[in-house]
Formats: structure tokens, C-alpha cells, sequence
């Protein structure tokens, strides 16, 4: 067995490949106070080169890769960027919209949509209901990790739209000011 550490930025490992949760990983179990420590963290009191952890993963095929460890951390990035996409939809920015849904969900070598995190723990919900670019099509029932994901996306989805808020109601800022700090 070969082992490799390789550093990477968040945006070159979405960039690099396709990532699988196995069935054998724990289903995706973050509360708030998880989210909200992330969130604060990586987001609000980050530097530039802050350290999101460590991700351990194994090749299983060409550009697919399962995640032995950082599932947590790599489907709460994902949520984000869901949120970061649907808020920019709904701001009127479809193609800022489009350009974070590349992060979510990229074309594979045979040119098939893919959603670069795949789970089957949370299949279909995940993908239906947060990754999909656009309304669900199925009715799903809530089992706990559907839950957790859906508070997830909900709390995330708060904290991006309230800081939008503050950009907005900020006298202080020219409109194409506001407009630079939302985006």
C-alpha cells in the first residue's frame, strides 16, 4: 500500500476529483454547535491559510476517490456552497450561481453530470434536496441524518442571508459597494 500526503487548498480537491462516502462511514451527525464551530473557524475568524484538517481517502477508480476520514467536514463544505449557490440564485446571480455549482457537481471523462460528493447513506436527500441546482422532484421522508442535514443547510443558509443583511443596510457603502461585499 502506497501512502502520499498531498496539500491542498479546498478548491483543488473539489477540483480533483470525485469523492465517495462508503456505506461504512458513519452517517453524517454534525449538530449546530459542530456547524457553528466550523463556521466560525473557517469562515468567519479564518486567515488565508487556515488548516481545515486533514481528509484520508483511497482511490477506488480513476478520479474517484472514497473518504476514510474529513466526511463531516467535506459534506459541510458542500453544504455551503449549496447555500453560497441557491443565495446567489435568488440574488439575481445565475451566473455566480452556475460558476459555485461547478464546485458541487462537474461533468466525469464520459461527460455525464456528477455531484463531486456522493453518499449513499443520505441517497436520495442529499443530493435531491442540497446539492441539486433547482427544485426537488421527489417527496422524501426525514430520517435523522436527512434531518441533520437539512438543520445543516438551514442554519448556514441564516448566516449567509444575515450577513447579507448587514451589507445592505450599510449606509456606509455605495450600492456597487454592497454589491462587491455580498458576492
Amino acid at each position: 500500500m502506497k501512502i502520499n500526503c498531498i496539500d491542498k487548498e479546498i478548491l483543488g480537491l473539489l477540483q480533483s476529483g470525485f469523492y465517495k462516502i462508503p456505506r461504512f462511514q458513519r452517517p453524517y451527525s454534525w449538530d449546530k454547535d459542530n456547524i457553528e464551530e466550523f463556521w466560525n473557524d473557517s469562515i468567519v475568524e479564518s486567515s488565508k491559510d487556515y488548516f481545515i484538517g486533514s481528509f484520508v481517502v483511497f482511490k477506488t477508480t480513476n478520479n474517484i476517490f472514497g473518504i476514510v476520514d474529513g466526511q463531516q467536514r467535506l459534506t459541510t463544505v458542500t453544504v455551503i456552497l449549496c447555500c453560497i449557490r441557491d443565495i446567489f440564485l435568488e440574488e439575481g446571480h445565475k451566473h455566480l450561481a452556475e460558476g459555485v455549482n461547478n464546485l458541487i457537481e462537474k461533468t466525469d471523462l464520459k461527460n455525464d453530470k456528477q455531484f463531486i460528493l456522493q453518499t449513499e447513506s443520505s441517497y436520495p436527500y442529499f443530493q435531491e434536496y442540497i446539492q441539486k441546482f433547482g427544485d426537488p422532484e421527489i417527496q422524501i421522508e426525514l430520517r435523522d441524518e436527512e434531518k441533520n442535514l437539512k438543520d445543516a443547510y438551514d442554519l448556514i443558509y441564516k448566516k449567509v442571508k444575515t450577513q447579507i443583511k448587514v451589507y445592505n443596510s450599510d449606509k456606509q457603502l455605495t450600492d456597487e459597494q454592497k454589491k462587491e461585499k455580498k458576492q
